[in-house]
């Protein structure tokens, strides 16, 4: 089969499937497993961190309008401060989860 073929059968251009091939050709099956694992392994700890930072809206929204009447957590308030400083969590190489004010 030809890689025009290929492309074609996979619904990709020629362009896309020589990227590919550079970045991943010389993967062996337990570099593609450790690939595989990693992207699960992200995907769970960005739903983790997209709970801490609904836990931490949450929390504000609460103590905005005066309900909250347990005492703070702690390690809450350095959470804050970093969130506020780096603007919100690194999900991802050029992405980020930002919590609106």
């Amino acid at each position: 089969m030809s890689i025009a073929e290929i492309c074609k059968a996979a619904g990709i251009t020629e362009r896309t499937f020589y990227r590919w091939r550079r970045s991943f050709g010389g993967l062996d099956v337990r570099a593609v497993q450790q690939m595989n694992e990693l992207k699960s392994e992200n995907v769970r700890l960005r739903g983790l961190v997209s709970n801490l930072f609904e836990q931490l809206r949450n929390a504000d929204t609460e103590k905005k309008d005066g309900t909250t009447t347990a005492a703070p957590q702690q390690g809450t308030r350095a959470s804050r401060i970093a969130a506020e400083k780096c603007g919100g969590a690194l999900t991802g190489r050029f992405s980020s989860v930002r919590v609106n004010p």
